[in-house]
């Protein structure tokens, strides 16, 4: 078949500056990377003894507890007064689902499909019906 479907529509000239760029990338990591140096030979350990300090307790005199007495204060019930809540009525929306495009080769025109609903609309789209 002549006409090849691509992905997102990306043509042969921009997959090849996306190749040409990860490779430009992979380049430019290789000449940052420092170049490898002689080391010196490693020194064998050596293990010294170092004297170690004793330990000496310090008592230290804690404070004694003092119980105080705090007054509470007095418990009042207050009723809270909540407004009443009225819903408007839903009004028909025009909603336009997903924007579906048709096209072909060299040109896609968008076409939205409208679709008249009475209700709410969800996080997915969808039309529910409104909470009361």
């Amino acid at each position: 078949q002549w006409y090849q479907r691509r992905v997102h529509g990306e043509s042969c000239l921009e997959h090849s500056i996306m190749q040409f760029f990860v490779l430009l990338s992979v380049v430019a990591a290789a000449v940052a990377a420092p170049a490898p140096q002689e080391s010196p030979a490693a020194e064998p350990y050596v293990h010294e003894e170092i004297a170690a300090e004793p330990y000496v307790h310090d008592e230290i005199a804690a404070e004694p507890y003092v119980h105080e007495e705090i007054a509470a204060e007095p418990y009042t019930h207050i009723e809270p007064v909540a407004a009443p809540v009225v819903y408007a009525a839903a009004a028909p929306v025009a909603y336009a689902g997903y924007p579906y495009a048709i096209g072909h080769i060299g040109y896609a025109a968008p076409v939205a499909y409208a679709a008249y609903h009475t209700g709410c609309v969800n996080s997915l789209g969808s039309v529910v019906p409104c909470a009361a």
